[in-house]
């Protein structure tokens, strides 16, 4: 199974997800996995992208013990190279996990605009 469809597996477990496309055309087109309209997971063929709250200081971890596979940015976003290989699945589903929760939570002023 390629990584990318390891990390779908891993994103479709959670309710409500849809899949969709980020950037089509351009050389980041990404896969997306998307909740409440919000995407939770980036997906290309070298790369994964998520965000972080409360694991963040994890992902900052591993960026400093593994530099050229791991990146945080701005904002609790965590960019994380497909190759030599992904990280093992429990921090993945945690990660995973953690974005999907973060991008699940429905601004006020979106719920609002929703109903209305």
């Amino acid at each position: 199974m390629s990584p990318e469809e390891i990390l779908g597996q891993l994103a479709l477990v959670h309710p409500d997800v849809e899949l969709g496309v980020a950037c089509a055309g351009t050389k980041v087109e990404s896969r997306t996995y998307r909740v409440c309209e919000r995407a939770f997971l980036f997906v290309r063929p070298l790369e994964l992208m998520l965000k972080l709250a409360e694991l963040f200081p994890e992902a900052q971890e591993w960026a400093r013990r593994s530099p050229e596979q791991y990146k945080t940015g701005a904002g609790g976003w965590v960019t994380v190279k497909l190759a030599p290989g992904l990280p093992p699945k429990e921090v993945l589903v945690r990660w995973i996990g953690e974005s999907y929760r973060l991008m699940a939570v429905v601004p006020a002023k979106r719920a609002k605009k929703r109903k209305g």
